[in-house]
Protein backbone atom coordinates (compact mmCIF):
# COMPACT_ATOMS: atom_id res chain seq x y z
CA UNK A 1 0.00 0.00 0.00
CA UNK A 2 1.09 3.78 -0.68
CA UNK A 3 1.72 6.23 1.72
CA UNK A 4 -0.09 9.43 0.65
CA UNK A 5 1.48 12.02 1.48
CA UNK A 6 -1.16 15.24 1.44
CA UNK A 7 -1.19 15.24 -2.12
CA UNK A 8 -5.22 15.83 -2.04
CA UNK A 9 -4.63 19.48 -0.57
CA UNK A 10 -2.73 20.76 -3.47
CA UNK A 11 -4.63 23.38 -4.69
CA UNK A 12 -5.51 24.58 -1.40
CA UNK A 13 -1.95 25.48 -0.73
CA UNK A 14 -1.62 26.98 -4.26
CA UNK A 15 -4.33 29.18 -3.30
CA UNK A 16 -2.77 30.01 -0.11
CA UNK A 17 0.79 30.87 -1.71
CA UNK A 18 -1.09 32.88 -4.24
CA UNK A 19 -3.30 35.26 -1.47
CA UNK A 20 0.79 35.66 0.11
CA UNK A 21 2.31 36.69 -2.56
CA UNK A 22 -0.76 38.42 -3.57
CA UNK A 23 -0.08 40.12 -0.13
CA UNK A 24 3.35 40.95 -0.56
CA UNK A 25 4.49 38.50 2.36
CA UNK A 26 6.46 35.28 2.56
CA UNK A 27 4.66 31.98 3.77
CA UNK A 28 6.14 28.77 5.80
CA UNK A 29 2.64 26.44 5.58
CA UNK A 30 3.10 23.58 7.54
CA UNK A 31 0.77 20.64 6.93
CA UNK A 32 0.29 17.97 9.56
CA UNK A 33 -1.82 14.53 9.46
CA UNK A 34 -1.52 12.16 12.17
CA UNK A 35 -3.36 8.66 12.14
CA UNK A 36 -3.30 6.69 15.60
CA UNK A 37 -3.94 4.15 17.56
CA UNK A 38 -3.99 3.54 21.68
CA UNK A 39 -4.06 -0.04 23.53
CA UNK A 40 -3.81 0.03 26.80
CA UNK A 41 -4.30 -3.14 29.21
CA UNK A 42 -4.53 -3.21 32.90
CA UNK A 43 -3.73 -6.71 35.10
CA UNK A 44 -5.54 -8.89 32.47
CA UNK A 45 -8.12 -6.38 30.59
CA UNK A 46 -8.40 -4.26 27.96
CA UNK A 47 -8.90 -0.83 30.00
CA UNK A 48 -8.57 1.79 26.74
CA UNK A 49 -8.91 1.56 23.14
CA UNK A 50 -8.46 4.81 20.78
CA UNK A 51 -8.47 5.72 16.97
CA UNK A 52 -7.65 9.04 15.86
CA UNK A 53 -7.08 11.22 13.08
CA UNK A 54 -6.27 15.19 13.09
CA UNK A 55 -4.59 17.47 10.69
CA UNK A 56 -4.50 20.71 10.28
CA UNK A 57 -2.08 23.96 8.77
CA UNK A 58 0.30 26.42 10.23
CA UNK A 59 1.44 28.99 8.59
CA UNK A 60 4.66 31.39 9.37
CA UNK A 61 4.61 34.38 7.76
CA UNK A 62 7.68 36.94 6.89
CA UNK A 63 8.24 40.58 5.25
CA UNK A 64 11.29 41.15 3.78
CA UNK A 65 12.74 42.75 6.99
CA UNK A 66 12.45 39.52 8.75
CA UNK A 67 9.49 40.83 10.75
CA UNK A 68 7.41 37.25 11.69
CA UNK A 69 3.97 35.97 12.83
CA UNK A 70 2.56 32.61 13.18
CA UNK A 71 -1.30 31.26 12.70
CA UNK A 72 -3.02 27.93 12.64
CA UNK A 73 -6.27 26.36 11.54
CA UNK A 74 -7.68 22.97 11.75
CA UNK A 75 -10.21 23.29 8.96
CA UNK A 76 -8.75 22.92 5.87
CA UNK A 77 -11.36 25.27 3.69
CA UNK A 78 -10.37 28.17 1.33
CA UNK A 79 -11.96 29.93 3.40
CA UNK A 80 -10.83 29.13 7.28
CA UNK A 81 -7.38 29.01 5.40
CA UNK A 82 -7.77 32.52 4.02
CA UNK A 83 -8.79 33.80 7.54
CA UNK A 84 -5.55 32.44 9.50
CA UNK A 85 -3.53 33.95 6.81
CA UNK A 86 -4.82 37.08 7.31
CA UNK A 87 -4.96 36.87 11.28
CA UNK A 88 -0.92 35.84 10.43
CA UNK A 89 -0.56 38.90 8.57
CA UNK A 90 -2.10 41.39 10.90
CA UNK A 91 -0.10 40.02 13.72
CA UNK A 92 3.10 40.44 11.02
CA UNK A 93 2.12 43.79 10.72
CA UNK A 94 1.88 44.84 14.63
CA UNK A 95 5.29 42.95 15.10
CA UNK A 96 6.75 45.39 12.12
CA UNK A 97 5.01 48.27 13.82
CA UNK A 98 6.18 47.67 17.23
CA UNK A 99 10.17 47.15 15.78
CA UNK A 100 9.86 43.96 17.53
CA UNK A 101 13.52 41.80 16.65
CA UNK A 102 13.90 41.10 12.64
CA UNK A 103 15.01 37.83 11.51
CA UNK A 104 15.35 37.05 7.49
CA UNK A 105 17.25 33.85 7.05
CA UNK A 106 14.46 32.36 5.66
CA UNK A 107 15.20 34.35 2.35
CA UNK A 108 19.13 32.61 2.48
CA UNK A 109 18.27 29.23 1.84
CA UNK A 110 17.53 27.51 -1.24
CA UNK A 111 14.05 25.87 -2.41
CA UNK A 112 13.76 22.46 -2.41
CA UNK A 113 11.46 19.11 -3.86
CA UNK A 114 11.51 16.04 -1.81
CA UNK A 115 9.73 12.95 -0.92
CA UNK A 116 10.69 10.56 2.01
CA UNK A 117 8.69 7.47 3.50
CA UNK A 118 11.25 5.17 4.72
CA UNK A 119 11.41 1.50 4.06
CA UNK A 120 9.15 -1.64 5.02
CA UNK A 121 6.29 0.66 6.95
CA UNK A 122 3.52 -1.03 7.28
CA UNK A 123 -0.26 0.51 6.76
CA UNK A 124 -1.43 1.48 10.27
CA UNK A 125 -4.63 -0.21 8.97
CA UNK A 126 -2.61 -3.48 8.41
CA UNK A 127 -4.10 -5.08 11.73
CA UNK A 128 -7.71 -4.56 13.26
CA UNK A 129 -8.11 -2.73 16.15
CA UNK A 130 -9.17 -6.27 17.27
CA UNK A 131 -6.40 -8.33 16.48
CA UNK A 132 -4.17 -5.46 18.87
CA UNK A 133 -6.19 -5.50 21.62
CA UNK A 134 -5.70 -9.21 21.48
CA UNK A 135 -1.80 -8.88 21.36
CA UNK A 136 -1.43 -6.28 23.95
CA UNK A 137 -3.89 -8.25 25.83
CA UNK A 138 -2.12 -11.46 25.83
CA UNK A 139 1.16 -9.95 26.77
CA UNK A 140 -0.55 -8.18 29.85
CA UNK A 141 -1.21 -11.19 30.87
CA UNK A 142 1.89 -13.16 30.52
CA UNK A 143 3.97 -10.01 32.42
CA UNK A 144 1.63 -11.03 35.27
CA UNK A 145 2.70 -14.36 35.25
CA UNK A 146 6.12 -13.34 35.83
CA UNK A 147 5.89 -12.79 39.43
CA UNK A 148 3.16 -12.93 42.50
CA UNK A 149 0.57 -10.50 42.64
CA UNK A 150 1.99 -7.93 40.24
CA UNK A 151 0.08 -5.11 38.75
CA UNK A 152 1.14 -4.82 34.93
CA UNK A 153 -0.02 -1.84 32.86
CA UNK A 154 0.99 -2.68 28.90
CA UNK A 155 0.31 0.72 26.49
CA UNK A 156 0.76 -0.07 22.82
CA UNK A 157 0.56 3.05 20.59
CA UNK A 158 1.11 3.50 16.35
CA UNK A 159 0.70 6.41 14.19
CA UNK A 160 1.70 7.49 10.91
CA UNK A 161 2.68 11.30 11.78
CA UNK A 162 2.35 12.31 7.90
CA UNK A 163 4.04 16.15 7.26
CA UNK A 164 4.06 18.59 3.77
CA UNK A 165 6.29 21.77 4.10
CA UNK A 166 5.33 24.65 1.24
CA UNK A 167 7.06 27.96 1.14
CA UNK A 168 7.04 30.67 -0.86
CA UNK A 169 10.18 29.67 -3.07
CA UNK A 170 8.45 27.08 -4.47
CA UNK A 171 9.83 24.44 -1.96
CA UNK A 172 7.93 21.29 -1.55
CA UNK A 173 9.27 18.79 1.09
CA UNK A 174 6.42 16.46 1.81
CA UNK A 175 7.82 13.15 4.56
CA UNK A 176 6.43 10.60 6.98
CA UNK A 177 7.51 9.51 10.26
CA UNK A 178 6.24 6.30 11.57
CA UNK A 179 6.18 5.77 15.19
CA UNK A 180 5.21 2.86 17.24
CA UNK A 181 5.89 1.14 20.93
CA UNK A 182 4.91 -0.84 23.23
CA UNK A 183 5.74 -0.05 27.44
CA UNK A 184 5.45 -2.59 30.05
CA UNK A 185 5.19 -0.92 33.48
CA UNK A 186 5.04 -3.76 36.46
CA UNK A 187 4.97 -2.95 39.65
CA UNK A 188 5.60 -5.42 42.90
CA UNK A 189 3.67 -4.50 46.22
CA UNK A 190 4.52 -6.04 49.59
CA UNK A 191 4.49 -5.48 53.11
CA UNK A 192 3.57 -1.46 52.37
CA UNK A 193 6.66 -1.47 49.93
CA UNK A 194 5.97 -0.56 45.83
CA UNK A 195 8.41 -0.87 43.17
CA UNK A 196 8.05 0.21 39.47
CA UNK A 197 10.05 -1.05 37.03
CA UNK A 198 9.53 -0.42 32.88
CA UNK A 199 10.42 -2.35 29.93
CA UNK A 200 9.87 -0.89 26.76
CA UNK A 201 10.40 -1.39 22.99
CA UNK A 202 10.12 1.61 20.53
CA UNK A 203 9.90 -0.09 16.80
CA UNK A 204 8.05 1.79 13.89
CA UNK A 205 5.25 -0.43 13.97
CA UNK A 206 3.28 -4.02 14.78
CA UNK A 207 6.79 -5.45 14.80
CA UNK A 208 7.19 -5.11 18.81
CA UNK A 209 3.84 -7.01 19.20
CA UNK A 210 4.86 -9.66 16.62
CA UNK A 211 8.64 -10.20 15.39
CA UNK A 212 10.46 -8.53 18.10
CA UNK A 213 7.72 -10.02 20.75
CA UNK A 214 11.22 -12.03 21.98
CA UNK A 215 13.52 -9.21 22.73
CA UNK A 216 10.35 -7.27 24.79
CA UNK A 217 9.45 -9.91 26.57
CA UNK A 218 13.76 -10.60 27.31
CA UNK A 219 13.41 -6.62 29.12
CA UNK A 220 9.98 -7.38 30.82
CA UNK A 221 11.38 -10.27 32.43
CA UNK A 222 14.42 -8.56 33.73
CA UNK A 223 12.07 -5.61 34.93
CA UNK A 224 9.47 -7.94 36.67
CA UNK A 225 12.70 -9.64 38.45
CA UNK A 226 13.96 -6.57 39.53
CA UNK A 227 10.78 -4.93 40.60
CA UNK A 228 10.26 -7.84 43.16
CA UNK A 229 14.01 -7.97 44.42
CA UNK A 230 13.66 -4.45 45.11
CA UNK A 231 11.26 -5.23 48.15
CA UNK A 232 12.99 -5.23 51.40
CA UNK A 233 16.75 -4.16 49.41
CA UNK A 234 19.02 -1.93 51.83
CA UNK A 235 19.63 1.94 50.47
CA UNK A 236 23.05 2.60 49.36
CA UNK A 237 25.01 5.02 51.84
CA UNK A 238 25.68 8.41 49.44
CA UNK A 239 28.88 9.41 47.90
CA UNK A 240 31.45 9.60 44.80
CA UNK A 241 32.16 6.43 43.84
CA UNK A 242 33.41 4.69 40.28
CA UNK A 243 30.02 4.47 38.07
CA UNK A 244 29.17 2.03 35.08
CA UNK A 245 26.05 2.77 33.49
CA UNK A 246 23.59 1.20 30.72
CA UNK A 247 22.86 2.89 27.68
CA UNK A 248 19.24 3.98 28.73
CA UNK A 249 21.43 6.36 31.70
CA UNK A 250 23.78 7.18 29.41
CA UNK A 251 20.83 9.10 26.46
CA UNK A 252 19.59 10.67 29.91
CA UNK A 253 23.08 11.91 30.42
CA UNK A 254 23.60 13.06 26.57
CA UNK A 255 20.04 14.36 26.45
CA UNK A 256 19.35 16.19 29.15
CA UNK A 257 22.78 17.06 30.79
CA UNK A 258 24.37 18.26 27.47
CA UNK A 259 21.89 17.93 24.53
CA UNK A 260 19.38 21.11 26.46
CA UNK A 261 22.39 23.13 26.62
CA UNK A 262 23.82 22.68 23.10
CA UNK A 263 20.05 23.91 21.48
CA UNK A 264 21.03 27.47 20.11
CA UNK A 265 17.98 29.11 21.49
CA UNK A 266 18.80 28.87 25.28
CA UNK A 267 22.56 29.77 24.43
CA UNK A 268 22.45 32.74 26.22
CA UNK A 269 21.48 31.31 29.76
CA UNK A 270 23.71 27.82 28.80
CA UNK A 271 26.85 26.32 30.21
CA UNK A 272 27.58 26.31 26.69
CA UNK A 273 27.26 29.47 25.37
CA UNK A 274 29.30 32.32 25.87
CA UNK A 275 27.80 35.86 25.60
CA UNK A 276 25.15 33.86 23.49
CA UNK A 277 27.68 32.24 21.00
CA UNK A 278 28.33 28.75 21.06
CA UNK A 279 32.06 27.56 23.02
CA UNK A 280 32.95 26.08 19.80
CA UNK A 281 36.79 24.73 20.08
CA UNK A 282 36.89 24.29 23.90
CA UNK A 283 37.14 20.95 26.34
CA UNK A 284 34.52 20.13 28.08
CA UNK A 285 34.53 15.94 28.20
CA UNK A 286 37.50 13.69 28.71
CA UNK A 287 39.67 12.90 25.65
CA UNK A 288 37.73 10.51 22.93
CA UNK A 289 34.36 11.06 24.17
CA UNK A 290 32.00 11.93 20.90
CA UNK A 291 28.45 13.37 21.31
CA UNK A 292 26.52 13.17 18.04
CA UNK A 293 22.80 13.86 17.51
CA UNK A 294 21.06 12.77 13.92
CA UNK A 295 18.06 11.56 12.88
CA UNK A 296 18.22 7.00 12.40
CA UNK A 297 15.88 5.67 9.65
CA UNK A 298 13.61 3.44 11.48
CA UNK A 299 13.87 4.91 14.99
CA UNK A 300 11.69 6.61 17.05
CA UNK A 301 12.79 9.97 16.49
CA UNK A 302 13.04 9.77 12.99
CA UNK A 303 13.08 13.46 11.52
CA UNK A 304 14.56 13.70 8.03
CA UNK A 305 13.38 17.41 7.35
CA UNK A 306 12.42 20.25 9.74
CA UNK A 307 9.49 21.92 9.61
CA UNK A 308 11.12 24.86 7.55
CA UNK A 309 11.60 22.78 4.97
CA UNK A 310 15.51 21.97 5.64
CA UNK A 311 17.00 18.61 5.80
CA UNK A 312 17.61 17.51 8.85
CA UNK A 313 21.62 16.72 9.13
CA UNK A 314 24.14 14.69 11.23
CA UNK A 315 25.77 17.23 14.24
CA UNK A 316 29.01 16.10 16.19
CA UNK A 317 28.34 17.71 19.55
CA UNK A 318 31.53 16.93 20.46
CA UNK A 319 34.08 15.27 19.11
CA UNK A 320 36.95 13.77 21.08
CA UNK A 321 35.57 16.07 24.14
CA UNK A 322 36.30 18.87 22.62
CA UNK A 323 32.74 21.34 20.99
CA UNK A 324 32.21 21.39 17.71
CA UNK A 325 28.76 22.08 16.50
CA UNK A 326 25.46 23.19 18.20
CA UNK A 327 21.88 22.24 17.75
CA UNK A 328 20.57 24.95 15.50
CA UNK A 329 18.06 25.46 13.43
CA UNK A 330 17.40 28.22 10.40
CA UNK A 331 16.66 30.90 12.86
CA UNK A 332 19.24 31.17 15.69
CA UNK A 333 22.26 29.81 14.18
CA UNK A 334 23.96 33.13 12.95
CA UNK A 335 23.45 34.30 16.02
CA UNK A 336 24.61 31.38 17.84
CA UNK A 337 28.15 31.24 15.54
CA UNK A 338 27.50 27.94 14.25
CA UNK A 339 25.88 26.07 10.71
CA UNK A 340 22.46 25.29 10.26
CA UNK A 341 22.02 21.82 10.71
CA UNK A 342 18.00 22.37 11.23
CA UNK A 343 17.69 21.37 14.40
CA UNK A 344 14.06 22.46 14.64
CA UNK A 345 11.44 20.13 15.36
CA UNK A 346 7.31 21.03 16.35
CA UNK A 347 5.06 18.31 18.18
CA UNK A 348 2.47 19.30 15.27
CA UNK A 349 0.85 21.62 12.57
CA UNK A 350 0.08 24.92 15.41
CA UNK A 351 3.19 24.92 17.57
CA UNK A 352 6.12 26.92 16.60
CA UNK A 353 9.29 25.14 15.58
CA UNK A 354 12.43 25.38 18.09
CA UNK A 355 15.75 23.49 18.47
CA UNK A 356 15.30 19.97 19.54
CA UNK A 357 17.38 16.81 19.47
CA UNK A 358 16.45 13.13 17.66
CA UNK A 359 19.04 10.60 18.36
CA UNK A 360 21.58 11.42 20.61
CA UNK A 361 24.63 9.60 21.65
CA UNK A 362 27.52 8.92 23.46
CA UNK A 363 30.22 6.96 21.84
CA UNK A 364 33.94 6.43 22.57
CA UNK A 365 36.35 5.67 19.52
CA UNK A 366 37.48 2.07 20.96
CA UNK A 367 35.34 0.01 23.66
CA UNK A 368 35.64 -3.61 25.29
CA UNK A 369 34.03 -6.28 23.41
CA UNK A 370 30.92 -7.89 24.85
CA UNK A 371 29.19 -10.67 23.15
CA UNK A 372 25.64 -11.01 23.19
CA UNK A 373 22.82 -8.33 22.73
CA UNK A 374 21.99 -6.21 25.72
CA UNK A 375 19.28 -8.04 26.80
CA UNK A 376 21.67 -11.02 27.55
CA UNK A 377 23.81 -8.62 29.65
CA UNK A 378 23.35 -9.44 33.15
CA UNK A 379 24.78 -7.33 36.14
CA UNK A 380 26.78 -10.46 36.55
CA UNK A 381 28.56 -10.10 33.13
CA UNK A 382 28.91 -6.45 33.87
CA UNK A 383 31.03 -7.49 36.81
CA UNK A 384 32.90 -9.40 34.50
CA UNK A 385 33.78 -7.62 31.90
CA UNK A 386 34.54 -4.43 34.67
CA UNK A 387 37.33 -7.26 36.13
CA UNK A 388 38.54 -8.58 32.35
CA UNK A 389 39.05 -4.86 32.20
CA UNK A 390 41.08 -4.10 35.42
CA UNK A 391 38.42 -1.67 36.40
CA UNK A 392 36.62 -3.46 39.22
CA UNK A 393 39.30 -4.57 42.08
CA UNK A 394 39.16 -6.06 45.40
CA UNK A 395 38.14 -3.17 47.87
CA UNK A 396 36.92 -0.97 45.84
CA UNK A 397 33.20 -1.73 44.31
CA UNK A 398 31.87 -0.01 41.07
CA UNK A 399 28.14 1.23 41.46
CA UNK A 400 26.21 -0.33 38.54
CA UNK A 401 22.80 2.07 37.58
CA UNK A 402 20.48 0.85 35.47
CA UNK A 403 17.19 2.14 34.30
CA UNK A 404 16.31 5.65 33.33
CA UNK A 405 13.85 6.99 35.28
CA UNK A 406 13.59 10.78 34.34
CA UNK A 407 14.89 13.60 36.73
CA UNK A 408 15.70 17.41 36.28
CA UNK A 409 18.87 19.21 34.75
CA UNK A 410 19.99 22.95 34.65
CA UNK A 411 21.31 24.00 31.45
CA UNK A 412 22.54 27.44 33.12
CA UNK A 413 24.48 25.91 35.96
CA UNK A 414 25.22 22.32 34.07
CA UNK A 415 23.75 21.02 37.32
CA UNK A 416 21.71 17.54 36.95
CA UNK A 417 19.77 14.98 39.41
CA UNK A 418 18.83 11.90 37.81
CA UNK A 419 16.56 8.57 38.73
CA UNK A 420 17.21 5.14 37.85
CA UNK A 421 15.50 1.64 38.44
CA UNK A 422 17.60 -0.14 40.45
CA UNK A 423 21.41 0.19 41.57
CA UNK A 424 23.49 -2.50 41.97
CA UNK A 425 27.28 -3.04 43.73
CA UNK A 426 29.38 -4.84 41.46
CA UNK A 427 32.44 -6.35 43.96
CA UNK A 428 35.45 -8.94 42.72
CA UNK A 429 33.53 -11.19 45.49
CA UNK A 430 29.64 -10.41 45.02
CA UNK A 431 26.91 -8.37 42.99
CA UNK A 432 24.05 -7.03 45.64
CA UNK A 433 20.68 -5.48 44.97
CA UNK A 434 19.46 -2.01 46.71
CA UNK A 435 16.81 0.86 46.17
CA UNK A 436 17.14 3.03 42.96
CA UNK A 437 19.00 6.31 43.93
CA UNK A 438 19.57 9.72 42.88
CA UNK A 439 22.62 10.30 40.48
CA UNK A 440 23.63 14.01 40.51
CA UNK A 441 26.29 16.06 39.73
CA UNK A 442 28.27 18.85 37.23
CA UNK A 443 27.65 18.06 33.32
CA UNK A 444 31.32 18.89 32.72
CA UNK A 445 32.27 16.31 35.81
CA UNK A 446 30.25 13.69 34.60
CA UNK A 447 31.45 14.21 31.21
CA UNK A 448 35.23 14.78 32.43
CA UNK A 449 35.20 11.49 34.33
CA UNK A 450 33.41 8.85 30.94
CA UNK A 451 36.78 6.51 30.47
CA UNK A 452 35.28 3.45 29.19
CA UNK A 453 32.56 1.90 26.98
CA UNK A 454 31.38 -1.58 27.16
CA UNK A 455 29.59 -3.30 23.89
CA UNK A 456 28.51 -2.12 20.68
CA UNK A 457 26.29 1.41 20.21
CA UNK A 458 22.64 0.90 21.08
CA UNK A 459 20.50 3.78 20.59
CA UNK A 460 17.04 2.50 21.29
CA UNK A 461 16.31 4.48 24.55
CA UNK A 462 13.00 5.82 23.74
CA UNK A 463 11.70 8.92 25.42
CA UNK A 464 9.67 12.10 24.97
CA UNK A 465 11.09 15.66 25.21
CA UNK A 466 9.29 18.14 26.41
CA UNK A 467 10.05 21.90 25.79
CA UNK A 468 8.24 25.05 24.87
CA UNK A 469 5.06 23.38 25.74
CA UNK A 470 5.54 20.76 23.04
CA UNK A 471 6.58 17.06 23.58
CA UNK A 472 8.56 15.28 20.32
CA UNK A 473 9.69 11.74 20.64
CA UNK A 474 13.22 11.32 21.63
CA UNK A 475 15.71 8.64 21.70
CA UNK A 476 19.21 7.88 21.96
CA UNK A 477 22.05 5.90 24.11
CA UNK A 478 26.06 4.51 23.82
CA UNK A 479 27.35 1.64 24.17
CA UNK A 480 25.85 -1.04 26.25
CA UNK A 481 27.64 0.47 29.17
CA UNK A 482 30.17 3.37 30.07
CA UNK A 483 32.42 3.49 32.93
CA UNK A 484 33.21 6.79 34.98
CA UNK A 485 35.97 7.15 37.38
CA UNK A 486 35.23 8.68 40.70
CA UNK A 487 34.84 12.53 40.72
CA UNK A 488 33.80 14.67 43.61
CA UNK A 489 31.39 17.07 41.50
CA UNK A 490 29.19 13.31 40.45
CA UNK A 491 27.37 11.57 43.44
CA UNK A 492 25.19 8.69 43.98
CA UNK A 493 22.39 8.10 47.13
CA UNK A 494 20.63 10.89 48.71
CA UNK A 495 17.50 11.78 48.56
Amino acid sequence: MRHTLLNEHDDLLAHLLDEAQRQQVYVIARLQRVAGRSVTAVNGRVEGVTATLTEGLGMHVFDREGHTAFAATDRLTPTDTEEALRAAIAGLRAAAAAGLERNPAIFEVEPLHAEVVPPGVEPIDALSLEQVQGLVEALNHETRRLGHALSVRTLFHIDRETWRIVRSDGTDVRYLLPHGYCVNSITARQHGATHTVNASLARTGYSVLREERTRLMARTVTAAETAQRLIGAPRYPAGAYPIVMDYAMAKGLAHEAFGHAAETDGLRSSILGRDGVFRRGERLAAPGVTIIDEPLVGDHAYQPFSPNGLPRTSTTIMRDGVLEEALADLFSAQRAGTRVIDAARAQHYGAVPVPRMTNIRIELPQAYELSGDFEEQTPERVRAALINAGLLRAGQPVIYLAGYKGGQVSTARGDFVFNCAALWELSVEDVRLFQPAIFSGQTEAALQAIRAGFGPLQLDAMGFCGKAGQSVPSSGGSHYFLYLEPHPAVRVGGR
